[in-house]
C-alpha cells in the first residue's frame, strides 16, 4: 500500500510540473536554457522555387552561435546553408528550397532543432507544402 502511495504522489508531482516544452533545452533558473521556434504558419515553395520562412532562438545564461538541424522535409526540398544563428542573433531568415521535380505535398511535418552552449532542443514542428 505504501508503495502505491508513493506512486500516486510521484504520479501527481510529474503531472503538475509538466514533462517539459518541445523546443526547449536547459534547467531551472541559473542554468544555461536555449529554446528553438520554427514558423509559425505554413511554408509553401512551388517546385523550382525557394521561400523564406524565419526561425528564432532564445538564448539565457550564454550567447553563442547556435546551429540548426532541419528533419522531416518533403522529397526534393531542403533548405539552403548555412544552417546557423550567429551569436548575438535571436532571429534569422533561411531559405526553403525546392527541386524542379519536387512532387506536390499538401502537408507534410517537419522539424527544427537547435545546438549551441553544449545544449540542444527538442524538435520543433513546422508545416511544409509543396504546391504548383
Amino acid at each position: 500500500m505504501k508503495w502505491m502511495s508513493l506512486a500516486l504522489a510521484a504520479g501527481l508531482f510529474v503531472g503538475m510540473t509538466g514533462c517539459g516544452d518541445t523546443g526547449k533545452s536547459g534547467g531551472g533558473s541559473g542554468e544555461k536554457q536555449l529554446k528553438v521556434t520554427a514558423p509559425g504558419m505554413a511554408v509553401s515553395v512551388k517546385p523550382g522555387a525557394t521561400e523564406k520562412f524565419t526561425v528564432s532562438v532564445t538564448r539565457e545564461k550564454f550567447d553563442d552561435d547556435v546551429t540548426l538541424a532541419f528533419s522531416g522535409l518533403p522529397d526534393g526540398v531542403s533548405v539552403e546553408s548555412p544552417h546557423t544563428i550567429e551569436k548575438g542573433v535571436t532571429k534569422k531568415e533561411f531559405t526553403l528550397k525546392a527541386d524542379k521535380d519536387a512532387k506536390e505535398v499538401d502537408s507534410k511535418e517537419a522539424t527544427v532543432t537547435a545546438k549551441g552552449g553544449g545544449l540542444a532542443t527538442d524538435p520543433a514542428k513546422f508545416t511544409v507544402k509543396v504546391k504548383k
